[in-house]
């Protein structure tokens, strides 16, 4: 009785708090668009966990990404420049700034790193700003952080671009991230004029409400609130309107208390954590690639001095492991080619998991260029962002030696701390006939569903760039399968009636059987039908040799009805046998590629780069039962607000009295 009452009077301090607290239960997904049931084998053997390893869904627990929009004021003046184009034939240049191989480039021309896997692209091209949409929903980002560190600039064109086709891409099904801003690091007039111009022209006006971040009940901004003036009118607007966090500049800070109100963007090893609640609990912490640091402190990624903190930098002896093809893989800093494996990444990661803060902010996606300046921390001809594929910290695919290996690092770490949603309830044990009614498949569970939509490609680049890409053909938008003793049945789905079946790349499938490598297989699938376009009514079944050397297994039957593509395929002729069915399947159209950079790049493909829907006919759609709430929470919840509160007094007392 007396706990009862205890909890009553709580429950009406919530009430006068504001304080909602209400459990969150399982729901079944099995009708939307899920990334994170879906798997992935990436391109050195490291396999996506599932809900079986990393365990529901949790709740709040944010992921963001540190995201450039700067690609676009200097393109029609720049040709771009890699690094490596200058030093793979002259690297005595490194560190020589009147090196004839620069050609006399001025102060803080950009250079690439490497090259993107969209080639120079600028950020008003709209078919990359889809794709990036995509890649990041995928992955599970929940915010990006547009750059805006610099002067004034907050890259209007950029944003609006990016806006209007994330919208449309949340219209299409893909839950593109929301938007924030990070602005100059200091409170300075220019970082007040950039408060007005954002207030002005994009939040004030209540335009694309719905990609806004989120933090603490108000649109979420890092800048510093000390650049605002709290004796004029439209700064009081500004300062009530906004939730701020002040953003640390340098990577070596001290831990921080909540009321502190600052969070990083990037921090050296062991990472800072910021916002340290008085009842435990770390609101925000970073997570980066590569840092432009040394055991001295900060320096260029080129320095000659020290130990710049690269890709395959690590503190200490540090190692992770990884199964594949039958072999324990240990990964350290002495690993043949360690700058595909993310030592410096994966370090900060398990730190960052292992402390648990309510929000990851990851740097970075997309920034791909550094100045190169005379100099810059006493380095000469120093590059102090990115210089090459070792010292640079981008995560968006490369058309270089990185390929997409730190997306899918990034895809497993998210998973690993937010967790997953069970595979969906299956439902699927039936025999169809792919020559009756598409009806048959009205109960069949789950359904595969992808996004609708997309973009070809028309745009300007770089300097001497122009792209296009028309090869978005039969738009996939939905899969399921089906099977009985003696077939495995699969049908498809696209946005309109299909092509012609004798076009080339027509409606692959391609089908995982052995999720351990060790079977001879392309990008780590075994079978494939429709490598060459179906004849005399039939359809072929392939098996890799290893690579792209296939050979016949048998023919299979096959049907079109207007916007659906329906196969038959026998289970022996697969080697799926048992009782119990379990395979991994994608669908592409027109891929145009002999690797599986294509399925970024050509056609559709259904899920998007080398994921793969996942087939269990045990999957029950199951998650434990999430703590619906309790007298912990409740207390939880009042010590938030109360922090929260301080925080806002302590905010507005620096303004009135700084």
């Amino acid at each position: 009785m007396k706990f009862r009452k205890i909890t009553a009077v709580i429950m009406c301090l919530l009430t006068v708090l504001g304080i909602s607290v209400s459990g969150v239960s399982a729901h079944n997904k099995s009708n939307e668009i899920e990334p994170s049931t879906w798997t992935a084998v990436d391109g050195l053997g490291r396999t996506l966990s599932m809900n079986d390893t990393v365990g529901n869904t949790k709740k709040d627990k944010y992921v963001a990404m540190f995201y450039w929009t700067w690609h676009y004021p200097w393109v029609d003046t720049h040709e771009p420049i890699t690094t490596g184009s200058v030093l793979d034939k002259y690297p005595e240049a490194v560190n020589d700034w009147e090196h004839p191989a620069w050609g006399g480039t001025p102060d803080g021309r950009p250079y690439f790193w490497d090259e993107p896997l969209y080639g120079y692209y600028t950020n008003t091209d709209e078919y990359v700003l889809r794709k990036h949409a995509e890649l990041l929903a995928d992955a599970d980002v929940d915010v990006v952080f547009f750059d805006a560190t610099n002067g004034t600039l907050v890259f209007t064109e950029a944003y609006e671009a990016l806006l209007k086709v994330w919208s449309e891409a949340r219209e299409d099904g893909v839950a593109a991230p929301a938007i924030s801003f990070i602005l100059n690091f200091g409170g300075s007039d220019d970082t007040r004029t950039q408060l007005h111009d954002l207030y002005d022209n994009l939040y004030s006006q209540n335009r694309y409400r719905d990609m806004w971040f989120m933090w603490d009940g108000k649109p979420m901004l890092m800048a510093d609130v000390s650049s605002l003036y709290l004796s004029d009118k439209k700064d009081r607007e500004i300062f009530n309107f906004f939730t701020f966090r002040d953003n640390e500049s340098t990577y070596f800070a001290d831990d921080t208390n909540y009321f502190d109100d600052t969070w990083g963007w990037c921090s050296d090893y062991k990472q800072t954590k910021f916002g340290k609640r008085l009842f435990g609990g770390i609101e925000e912490m970073c997570v980066s690639v590569a840092q432009n640091a040394n055991e001295h402190g900060l320096t260029a990624m080129n320095s000659p001095v020290g130990t710049v903190q690269g890709r395959s930098f690590a503190d200490g002896d540090y190692s992770y492991s990884y199964t594949y093809a039958g072999k324990e893989i240990t990964v350290d800093k002495s690993i043949e080619n360690s700058q595909l494996y993310g030592i410096n990444f994966q370090q900060q990661w398990d730190y960052a998991i292992e402390s648990d803060p309510e929000l990851i902010f990851v740097t970075g996606f997309n920034e791909w260029i550094a100045g190169r300046w005379m100099n810059w921390t006493g380095i000469e001809n120093a590059f102090p962002d990115q210089y090459n594929p070792e010292y640079s910290r981008d995560i968006e695919p490369s058309s270089g030696v990185l390929k997409d290996h730190y997306y899918y690092q990034l895809v497993e770490n998210i998973r690993r701390f937010k967790g997953t949603e069970p595979l969906p309830a299956n439902n699927a044990e039936k025999s169809i006939d792919i020559n009756g009614s598409l009806s048959q498949w009205d109960d069949v569970m789950p359904e595969y569903n992808h996004y609708e939509g997309g973009e070809n490609r028309d745009s300007k680049g770089w300097k001497g760039y122009y792209y296009t890409n028309n090869t978005l053909r039969n738009d996939i938008v939905q899969a399921k399968v089906a099977y009985d003793s003696s077939n495995i049945y699969f049908c498809v789905r696209t946005a309109e009636n299909l092509t012609p079946s004798t076009d080339s790349d027509w409606m692959r499938l391609l089908i995982d059987t052995d999720t351990s490598g060790i079977s001879a297989n392309w990008e780590g699938f075994e079978f494939v039908i429709n490598r060459e376009s179906p004849k005399d009514g039939k359809a072929t079944l392939e098996k890799s040799l290893g690579g792209l050397d296939f050979e016949e297994v048998c023919k299979v039957d096959y049907s079109v009805n207007g916007n659906v593509l329906q196969i038959a395929v026998p289970r022996n002729a697969l080697g799926l046998t048992g009782s119990n069915v379990k395979f991994n399947f994608k669908w592409s159209d027109n891929l145009q590629g002999s690797d599986a950079t294509a399925f970024y790049q050509n056609g559709d493909a259904a899920p998007g780069g080398r994921f793969a829907f996942v087939f269990d006919s045990t999957a029950t759609g199951e998650t434990e039962p999430e703590n619906s709430g309790g007298l912990w929470q409740i207390f939880e919840a009042v010590a938030n607000r109360i922090e929260s509160a301080y925080a806002d007094f302590r905010k507005l007392y620096h303004n009135l009295f700084r």
